[in-house]
């Protein structure tokens, strides 16, 4: 095969309809992890009582186990097969089907995989869930300046109900109560709903300080829209933070961290006093150039994964 032939193959990213149009990072994924890809992409829906495709080049992006049409991919011959692993934020999903594709890409820094990648001798790489179709992506020159901005500290999400609560979300606001700081808070009634894209965006790009507390797992979307928005995220300490094979793929992020919510009051005399602009103003520009940075090394990282996929093929 050329290598024209090569560049000319598609990568056939397929979905189900209903996992796509409800997915928030589908932008996320295009617009970053694939692209420096440098080859056609053909994006298929495919409605629920309809068959998958069964073809060449193809990227699955499954929530559910694919194992049975991975399986019929192979049988029928089919090569290069890749797998977009979604949600299993603690790691309780069965992974045996990545020994039937020829790569994984997985969202959630669990380090057992890149165990996984050495029994089935299959790549296996983390990348970040991302910023929500809406929210981004932001031109970094239309941001507004930190200190320029209305919000000191900002929260909007699902916190408990009457089925459900997040108690680090909850310990977050106990301490904000306690120690009276004020904070913009607009809490939903469950996940998804509450705020639309484009005032949660909004509000997310006046805030200096976005609060970005655990959900099911530690990495939260919040946290990239936070990102995105140009916002210093405030989490609390965890591997994925500093994992080369994650989110210290460009050395630690120049966020705040946190040991626990109990710390948030004395963190925030060295971001939000009147003496400490300065420093604030040089945090935000370090965090938006580390951003930058960490997103086209992120796509170089897939890309480079993927074409060694299509280049073994």
């Amino acid at each position: 095969m050329t290598t024209s032939s090569q560049q000319t193959r598609p990568l056939n990213i397929v979905w189900r309809r209903r996992v796509l149009d409800r997915f928030l990072e589908a932008t996320f994924i295009r617009e970053v992890l694939l692209a420096s890809l440098r080859r056609p992409m053909r994006w298929i829906a495919i409605e629920d009582d309809a068959a998958l495709p069964l073809m060449n080049d193809i990227l699955v992006c499954s929530f559910a186990d694919p194992s049975a049409y991975l399986r019929e991919l192979r049988r029928s011959g089919h090569r290069n097969i890749g797998v977009m692993h979604l949600g299993d934020e603690i790691g309780q999903d069965d992974r045996g089907f990545y020994a039937d594709a020829d790569y994984v890409l997985r969202n959630y820094y669990i380090p057992e995989d890149f165990r996984l990648s050495e029994t089935h001798g299959r790549p296996i790489l983390w990348v970040p869930n991302g910023w929500a179709t809406g929210v981004g992506p932001r031109a970094s020159a239309q941001l507004l300046p930190i200190t320029a901005r209305r919000h000191d500290l900002f929260f909007a999400g699902f916190v408990s109900g009457p089925n459900r609560r997040i108690d680090e979300r909850i310990s977050m606001l106990d301490v904000l109560q306690e120690h009276r700081i004020p904070a913009t808070i607009l809490l939903s009634e469950d996940f998804g709903q509450g705020l639309g894209s484009a005032s949660y965006s909004a509000y997310m790009a006046d805030a200096k300080l976005a609060l970005a507390p655990a959900g099911n797992a530690a990495e939260t979307i919040r946290f990239y829209d936070a990102l995105e928005c140009g916002a210093l995220p405030v989490v609390i300490d965890a591997p994925w933070l500093h994992a080369e094979a994650a989110l210290g793929l460009c050395g630690p992020p120049p966020i705040i961290i946190l040991d626990s919510w109990t710390a948030l009051p004395d963190a925030l005399e060295g971001y939000l006093s009147p003496s400490a602009e300065a420093g604030l103003s040089a945090q935000a520009d370090a965090c938006r150039d580390w951003w930058r940075t960490f997103k086209l090394r992120t796509g170089d990282r897939v890309t480079s994964l993927i074409e060694t996929a299509f280049a073994a093929t």
